[in-house]
C-alpha cells in the first residue's frame, strides 16, 4: 500500500510540475509575441475624414467613430470603412 501511495504522489508531482511548466512557456511565448508585435509591426494609417466624408454622410461618419472610440476605449483606429452588399 505503502508504495502504491509513493507512486500515486510521484506521478500526481510530476504532472503538476509539467503543466506548471508548459503553462509557464505559453505565457511566456505569449508576452514575448505581444511585445514583438509591437515594437516591428508598423501601425496602420488612420482614415482621411475628409476624403470619407465623401462617400459617407457625416452623421453615419460621426457615429462610427464614437462607437469605435467607445469599444475601443480610444485604442482603436478607423483605418478604412467599406460598403458591405
Amino acid at each position: 500500500m505503502n508504495e502504491a501511495l509513493n507512486t500515486a504522489l510521484m506521478l500526481m508531482g510530476v504532472g503538476m510540475t509539467t503543466v506548471f511548466v508548459v503553462l509557464f512557456l505559453v505565457v511566456l511565448v505569449g508576452n514575448g509575441l505581444t511585445v514583438f508585435v509591437n515594437r516591428y509591426i508598423p501601425e496602420t494609417v488612420p482614415i482621411d475624414v475628409k476624403k470619407a466624408s465623401q462617400t459617407i454622410k457625416p452623421g453615419k461618419l460621426a457615429a462610427i467613430s464614437a462607437a469605435v472610440e467607445i469599444f475601443t476605449e480610444g485604442k482603436g483606429v478607423i483605418t478604412r470603412i467599406d460598403k458591405i452588399d
